[in-house]
């Protein structure tokens, strides 16, 4: 019996280390299957001494004027629909709804189950709303130098100006957003599991 535990903690070593590589190649697979969505980002603070280095993701973006602000805040748990729309080369908030036709009724052409929150933002000489999307997509690791270009070229964005920095976001048929990765400055960085 005691011959025979060397061999049982192989062979689960073993199943164990093929389920996670059976795990990366499903996601990534769903990754390469769906729908690739570029989405604004703001700068928020890269690095978390026990999380590694990391580009925090704010999705944020001003609202275009006659749409409002989403009624109540809900958060990626809540199971909602946001529709996006196509705009200027990347995707836009469109409208928030409890079901996917509901958010693509507002003329969006792709629905990602989600959250959005709306505020209130000074942005140069005048007030702007602006929505932030919730969508289970909220870091990008990265290596310290490359987590420090990509935030140092987020915080030399002015408030008001176009975007300059986008969260590369594959949808997936269920609706589900995976990141693939980013673009900050017109340099793209993909999140690569090899």
């Amino acid at each position: 019996m005691i011959r025979a535990l060397p061999i049982r903690i192989a062979a689960a070593a073993a199943v164990l280390a093929l389920v996670l590589v059976g795990l990366v190649v499903r996601e990534n697979g769903a990754r390469a299957a769906g729908r690739e969505v570029l989405l604004p980002m703001e700068a928020v603070d890269p690095r978390d001494l026990l999380s590694g280095h990391y580009v925090a993701l704010r999705l944020s973006q001003r609202l275009p004027l006659g749409l409002p602000c989403p009624k109540e805040a809900s958060a990626y748990e809540s199971g909602r629909w946001i529709g996006l729309q196509p705009a200027d080369g990347h995707h836009r908030y469109a409208g928030v709804g409890a079901t996917r036709q509901a958010a693509l009724a507002g003329g969006a052409d792709v629905a990602v189950r989600g959250g959005v929150y709306c505020s209130r933002m000074a942005l140069g000489n005048a007030d702007a709303d602006v929505v932030t999307l919730d969508i289970g997509v909220d870091r990008f690791h990265a290596d310290q130098d490359e987590a420090q270009a990509i935030d140092k070229a987020l915080a030399q964005r002015r408030p008001g100006e176009a975007p300059s920095a986008f969260a590369v976001v594959s949808v997936g048929q269920d609706g589900r957003a995976r990141l693939k990765g980013v673009i900050v400055g017109g340099k793209r960085t993909d999140l690569t599991w090899w």
